[in-house]
């Protein structure tokens, strides 16, 4: 096998290893370029977990001291941290540059040391697909910088301890499988847009109707549901 055969075996097997991670090809092909916008409503566990198959992949192939990037923020007046600006590069090179990481990772002959590109304005400090759930007030923080549909459904796949409902799985399939939605009633194609818990204008300090609360949550899930709706 040549050098460029080698080369396309070893970006096609980790894509088929991406595949893998969020389940189908269809699953992949949604998500593969969507973390430029808000998590995805009916796919953010397989979201997570490709945002996280992805970083490893980056920092198994790319160790700290074979890379470096440059600033594109003016931060050199800020006191900003290089890991700042390293993170930041991370988090744009694995949602927007994947392409060329993976091309990278398999070149025979590359740069002792390589210049990634940064986008330091990319949403890299408050990253919607990264969670840790130890880091309680973090989750708070970061929760509130999207609408409280997403939020819910954040808190739903952190801190669920049973399977979702028959409606949120009826969407997934509906989704995954690219069906019209032109069919459906006005009030589920929103459902379907903006997930389960949408109602125009409310936030988080509107609360939830007792028969709107997910009832998936484990007791952790209900503890950061309500200090959600209670900031």
């Amino acid at each position: 096998m040549s050098s460029r055969d080698m080369k396309d075996y070893k970006v096609g097997r980790a894509i088929c290893d991406q595949i893998r991670v969020v389940g189908s090809v269809k699953i992949f092909n949604r998500l593969e370029n969507s973390f430029t916008g808000p998590p995805d409503i009916y796919f953010m566990k397989e979201q997570f977990a490709l945002y996280k198959w992805r970083k490893q992949f980056f920092l198994t192939h790319f160790p700290e001291d074979t890379w470096s990037t440059d600033c594109n923020f003016g931060c050199g007046n800020t006191g900003s941290s290089s890991e700042n600006h390293r993170m930041s590069a991370i988090h744009y090179n694995i949602t927007e540059n994947f392409d060329q990481v993976l091309k990278l990772a398999f070149e025979d002959s590359r740069p002792d040391l390589l210049d990634f590109p940064t986008d330091y304005s990319a949403s890299c400090l408050f990253n919607k697909f990264e969670w840790d759930k130890e880091k309680e007030q973090e989750v708070l923080q970061k929760l509130t910088t999207v609408d409280l549909s997403t939020a819910v459904h954040i808190i739903c796949v952190l801190y669920n301890c049973s399977p979702p409902s028959l409606l949120q799985v009826a969407m997934r399939r509906v989704l995954e499988l690219g069906l019209s939605l032109d069919s459906l009633p006005k009030e589920l194609q929103v459902v379907a847009e903006r997930g389960l818990y949408y109602i125009a204008g409310r936030e988080a300090v509107d609360g939830l109707d007792q028969k709107e609360r997910p009832r998936c949550l484990t007791s952790e899930g209900e503890k950061i549901l309500n200090m959600f709706l209670s900031q």
